[in-house]
């Protein structure tokens, strides 16, 4: 045989071997992770169970776990959902809590020191070790988190870890009550807008006006806009990063959409609960699916990584949803401080500052230490901003850090109520986080608000950063829960909330709101339409458009100038397909393409004065949107002495024509929206190429944009149209026959790469289509079956 046979035979025989070693890794990585993915059926044994509990899952991977007792039941819960997401789960626990830097070392540092700073952990330690000293909480409350916490442990004793946790050689601590706590105080401070707005527009008003500011405000509320207090000019900066590590790893709210139809308005004569949280996407995501019942208790539960009762809810008698209020529950105070004495002045006296000390473990470097200082408003900032130049003299008043905080016993007794005036006493209870509370029965319809609702001095421009020397600036009290607005029964047969201003809110005080967009296209089609069925309720919560619209591009279309007529014909094609535009943004549509990236164009050229970073800002703010409908719909505003309009909104429209051109060619047949408007759910490892290959879903195309009743939300200027947040789940119970509702999910109920719970609705969410969320199951309903019984 000659040398060069040898030579290719010696080759092919190597890249056989290559071929076969990558199979066997191949193949064995699979089974390894294959192996991840709990188990579902057979048997399983389990400390502390007085009496075997079955849990089957279904057809979508929903467990249903029936029980002999709620203890048995919520100790079996605790075991499940930890086998599902307890990645999820020990994420969440660790931002809530500063503990990430432990895991990812010093680029997870400026979101522990945030969040140690907010004292979350801290605050939520000395909550419940005072009720329990007390002896003040629900005794059965305290039984069912027990069994919880104790079932996810369980978990964690008996395994399998999930990849995750073998990718970072890690096993966690147990789970507690705290740990809950604390995410409940995270969920709560991702609803906060106070901590973008108010610092960027207090810097503003020096440097742009007070008359321009003000058409960025929320709400424009009468009166001298005058600075108060002077901030440094990096702290918007710092602020804008703060937000960007909060959206790489955990889902912040970002708005909601909810009705209630009394049975005057439905087909079955039923009361109907209809609801859409909006959440940023993640994956997986935000809401773990299960059914409970045992012989006193019942519930289909949408629940939160390491919080045992469900934030959504329904079962035979009840159900109820929730919208994000965006009250003014937050504000920055501008303090007189002396860190090196630890003192701060209040109405010309000095008053000690109170301190803890925290150590944060960083991988790979030496543990930091940080000394938090308090006034009586809140903690000082100081590291949450910055290192170095921030401003060190910011405190955090929020309603998270009231004493008679106590959301698990809220949660709970909402839960157990019989009736809606038991639920509506429970709801009452609560102070934070601000949330619209929607209820349903067989024969009600309510909406109450949850939290505070605090009462300011006349006139106070709440949205910038506060004078906390002088005492003007103080909280006067807070409404009463019959003060604040609400609604039962009402003559319309209907409830609508989608976190704009509620219908009765005192004219006084401002929020956060959301535009009133959504809130008025809802509203308009309910009121147009005498009886609702389930099935058109469906095609109204995934509707992607917005009313609001039509107006926004008839008076873009008539104010635009342009230089000559010649040139004005030159856009007529671009003019007709807009003039043309049923308002729908589907996936093939092409008048969304030109409109949403020209409103876009006019805001980032309104804001050029502003920096990328403060722009920013605005786009992920409900401020951005508002300010948008301000200008273009106002010919007086004063951003019009500043730009001509007529000139603004031609070169806005051709720099849109020249990028649309420059990505997908003159001919517009190929400028379909769902091109620029996608969506990626992404795990916490896919934020890291190549790791977003394998732990990330997408990008997909997705109809709906921001503001349309489908809220698929962008919160970028930068880009295309990559999709942050929307509906985290779509939900509606006909309470004609509840034991049969309609629910989807983003992507699926399992946290593991290999389940068949992973992404197995991924295609029917993007399609706005339903599944069924069952409390009675058939055999053909049953997919796997597990037994958990009580270990010997």
């Amino acid at each position: 045989m000659n040398t060069s046979s040898s030579k290719k035979k010696t080759l092919k025989i190597s890249l056989f071997l290559v071929a076969v070693l990558f199979l066997v890794v191949l193949v064995g990585g699979y089974e390894f992770v294959k192996a991840r993915v709990p188990q579902m059926s057979g048997e399983l044994n389990l400390r502390n169970l007085s009496a075997p509990v079955e849990v089957v899952r279904d057809q979508n991977g929903i467990p249903h776990i029936t029980a002999k007792n709620n203890r048995d039941a919520f100790r079996a819960l605790g075991f499940v959902m930890a086998s599902e997401r307890l990645f999820q789960m020990e994420v969440s626990r660790r931002l809530a809590e500063g503990e990430l830097a432990e895991l990812f070392g010093q680029k997870a540092l400026a979101s522990d020191k945030l969040f140690r700073n907010l004292g979350l952990k801290s605050e939520s330690e000395k909550m419940i070790k005072r009720k329990l000293a007390e002896n003040s909480f629900d005794p059965e409350m305290v039984e069912e988190l027990g069994a919880y916490y104790d079932g996810v442990n369980q978990f964690i004793e008996k395994g399998p870890m999930p990849i995750e946790f073998v990718m970072l050689g890690l096993k966690p601590r147990p789970f507690s009550m705290v740990d809950g706590q604390s995410f409940v105080g995270l969920m709560g401070f991702s609803f906060g807008i106070a901590i973008m707005t108010e610092p960027l527009l207090t810097k503003l008003v020096t440097r742009i006006g007070g008359d321009l500011v003000e058409d960025l405000r929320n709400e424009k509320i009468p009166g001298n806009l005058t600075r108060v207090v002077s901030v440094e000019q990096n702290i918007t900066e710092s602020v804008l990063k703060i937000v960007a590590d909060l959206e790489n790893g955990f889902n912040l709210f970002e708005g909601s959409n909810g009705w209630l139809l009394s049975g005057k308005k439905t087909v079955s004569g039923s009361p109907m609960l209809a609801n859409d949280p909006h959440i940023s996407y993640s994956h997986p995501g935000i809401w773990f699916e299960a059914h409970i019942k045992t012989p006193t208790f019942e519930t289909y539960g949408h629940f939160l990584s390491l919080i045992p009762f469900p934030i959504l809810s329904h079962n035979r008698e009840r159900a109820w949803g929730l919208t994000m209020t965006l009250t003014d529950d937050m504000d920055i105070f501008k303090e007189n401080v002396d860190l090196k004495e630890k003192i701060y002045v209040y109405k010309g006296e000095k008053k000690p500052l109170t301190s803890r000390v925290e150590v944060i473990k960083v991988k790979g470097a030496p543990d930091y230490e940080m000394t938090v200082f308090s006034t009586h408003h809140g903690p000082i900032l100081d590291h949450a901003l910055s290192d170095t130049s921030a401003d060190k003299s910011l405190s955090l008043q929020w309603a998270f850090y009231d004493e008679a905080n106590d959301p698990f016993t809220t949660v709970f007794k909402m839960g157990r109520a019989k009736n809606m005036t038991e639920f509506k006493a429970a709801v009452a209870t609560g102070k934070a986080p601000g949330l619209n509370i929607l209820y349903a029965d067989k024969e009600n319809i309510g909406w109450w608000m949850f939290g505070e609702v605090w009462k300011k001095r006349p006139g106070i421009k709440s949205d910038f950063i506060l004078n906390g020397e002088n005492g003007q600036d103080e909280i006067l009290g807070s409404l009463t829960f019959d003060e604040k607005p609400h609604m039962e029964n009402p003559a319309s047969g209907m409830i609508v909330s989608a976190n704009s201003r509620p219908e009765g809110y005192p004219a006084n005080l401002r929020g956060d709101w959301q535009p009133d967009d959504r809130y008025k296209t809802i509203e308009n089609v309910l009121s147009h339409k005498e009886k609702w069925s389930p099935e058109e309720t469906m095609e109204l919560q995934s509707l992607s458009m917005n009313f609001e619209n039509k107006l926004l591009v008839e008076t873009l279309l008539r104010d635009t100038n342009f230089a000559s007529e010649s040139e004005r014909k030159s856009y007529q094609k671009y003019f007709e397909i807009l003039k043309s535009w049923n308002l729908s943004s589907e996936i093939e549509s092409i008048a969304p393409s030109i409109y949403y990236s020209w409103t876009r164009e006019i805001q980032k050229k309104l804001l050029k004065d502003l920096t990328e970073d403060e722009r920013e800002v605005f786009a992920k703010v409900p401020n951005g949107w508002i300010f948008l409908k301000r200008v273009v719909l106002e010919k007086e505003s004063p951003w019009w002495k500043k730009y001509d309009r007529g000139d603004l909104f031609r070169e806005t429209l051709a720099q849109t024509i020249v990028d649309l051109e420059k990505k997908f060619g003159k001919n517009t047949d190929n400028w379909q929206w769902g091109k620029l408007h996608t969506i990626e759910y992404a795990h916490p490892f896919g934020r890291i190429k190549p790791l977003n290959y394998v732990f990330n879903l997408g990008p997909f195309p997705i109809p709906g944009a921001t503001q349309e009743v489908n809220n698929q939300k962008v919160t970028s200027f930068k880009g295309d149209f990559e999709v942050k947040a929307g509906p985290s789940t779509r939900r509606i119970i006909d309470f004609s026959h509840p034991e049969k509702s309609w629910g989807i999910l983003p992507a699926g109920n399992s946290g593991h790469l290999l389940s068949p719970f992973y992404n197995n609705q991924v295609k029917k969410f993007i399609a706005g289509e339903y599944r069924d969320q069952l409390l009675d199951l058939d055999a053909k309903d049953v997919r796997f079956k597990l037994i958990l019984n009580p270990a010997q």
